[in-house]
C-alpha cells in the first residue's frame, strides 16, 4: 500500500497503526493519475473480512481513494471499529474512489484515471487533510488479498475547477 501519512508501529505479530493524512489547504475536483495492475487469486481471506466482497480463490482487486477530511486518522487494522467510514463520517469533507469493475487487471498496459471528488460540504475549514491511498489488495487491512498481487501507480495530480 501507498498512502499519504506514516507508518504509526507494529500492534504486535497481527497488525499495524497507519496514520492518514496531510495536512492540505485546497479544494480539488479530482485525482488523476495512471495505474497497471496484475493481480493473483486470492490467498488469504482474514477473519473480519466483510460479507459480500471476496473469497478465496477469486482474482485481487486492487484500490484507489482520495479523501479530503477535518482531520487525520489513526486506523488500527486490528480494530475495525477504527476504520474510517468515508461515506458516513461527518468529518469526511469530500471522497471519490476508483470503481471496483476498473480495479481488475490492466494486462500489462498503463490505463489512465479520474477519481472525482463528491463534496459533501461546501465548509472551508482551516485546517484540512489530504488522504491519498493505493493498495494491490483493496481488503489488505482485514488480511485478505493474493500474495504477489502488484500494482504499479504514476503520474498523480490534482485536477482544480
Amino acid at each position: 500500500s501507498l498512502y499519504t501519512g506514516s507508518f504509526g508501529g507494529l500492534v504486535g505479530m497481527d497488525g499495524a497503526k497507519i496514520n492518514f493524512g496531510q495536512l492540505f489547504v485546497s479544494r480539488p475536483i479530482a485525482l488523476r493519475g495512471w495505474f497497471q495492475y496484475a493481480p493473483v487469486n486470492v490467498t488469504h481471506v482474514g477473519k473480519n473480512q466483510p460479507a459480500g466482497t471476496i473469497t478465496k480463490g477469486d482474482p485481487d482487486v486492487c484500490s484507489i481513494y482520495i479523501a479530503l477530511a477535518k482531520e487525520a486518522y489513526t486506523v488500527n487494522n486490528t480494530n475495525i471499529s477504527t476504520f474510517i467510514k468515508f461515506k458516513e463520517d461527518n468529518n469526511i469533507i469530500a471522497y471519490g474512489e476508483l470503481p471496483v469493475k476498473e480495479c481488475v487487471s490492466t494486462n500489462g498496459a498503463w490505463k489512465e484515471f479520474t477519481i472525482d471528488l463528491e463534496y459533501k460540504t461546501q465548509e472551508k475549514p482551516d485546517n484540512m487533510y489530504i488522504i491519498v491511498v493505493a493498495s494491490a489488495s483493496k481488503y489488505g487491512d482485514y488480511f485478505t488479498g493474493g500474495d504477489g498481487s502488484i500494482l504499479y501507480v504514476d503520474d498523480f495530480e490534482l485536477i482544480y475547477d
